[in-house]
């Protein structure tokens, strides 16, 4: 199993980085391989050798957190495509709004199954800012695009499923504190692919 992760920024004790870190670690140590596509900040962090960690810089600066996402996802879609490219993989897994554009476009295009966690919706954090519509929607869209979604906590499992419309058998909630939650999302990782591997035998 190779899995390619999409996540907006990688350092030590970011919580987002941490689910990612852990989750990665988990798979390198049980046979599988991992990447992690993250916008370079030059952050320090500390990960198992076996995970290939690319950090990706951007050349622009944007003049609020939604438009500089939007050509970070450029940028991050651009090095994970050559990275596929050049050595296939089974499954593409992004982290909340900010890495959603990009995984989704590479699903498209690479038809490759897609993961999204969210850590936490705009309606959990307030639905505030200008552009609150504009990332609840990617949300949605995310959501919709993507083969499973995964929720960490409880009330995010909750507004996915009232907020974003998410039906029930897409969704799983996995808690990164409980224990082996990382074996539930590899297995759930090879319940997507058996079954992408079915529709592409089908058709």
């Amino acid at each position: 199993m190779k899995v390619l992760f999409l996540a907006k920024e990688f350092r030590d004790g970011e919580g987002v980085s941490e689910y990612i870190k852990n989750l990665s670690e988990y798979l390198v140590s049980n046979g599988h391989e991992a990447t992690i596509v993250s916008f370079d900040d030059m952050a320090e962090y500390h990960i198992d050798e076996r995970v290939r960690v690319q950090k990706v810089p951007l050349p622009f600066e944007g003049d609020n957190i939604y438009s500089w996402a939007m050509m970070m996802n450029n940028e991050l879609k651009n090095r994970a495509r050559e990275i596929i490219e050049a050595d296939d993989y089974d499954i593409v897994h992004c982290n909340d709004w900010s890495t959603i554009p990009g995984g989704v476009s590479l699903k498209k295009h690479l038809e490759l199954p897609l993961a999204v966690t969210i850590h936490s919706t705009e309606n959990e954090r307030g639905f505030e800012g200008d552009h609150a519509e504009l990332i609840s929607e990617l949300e949605w869209q995310g959501t919709f695009e993507a083969d499973r979604v995964f929720v960490t906590k409880e009330d995010t499992k909750n507004s996915v499923l009232f907020d974003l419309d998410v039906p029930g058998e897409k969704l799983k909630a996995v808690d990164p504190y409980s224990p082996e939650w990382q074996s539930r999302i590899l297995n759930t990782y090879k319940e997507i692919v058996k079954q992408e591997e079915k529709v592409i035998q089908e058709t």
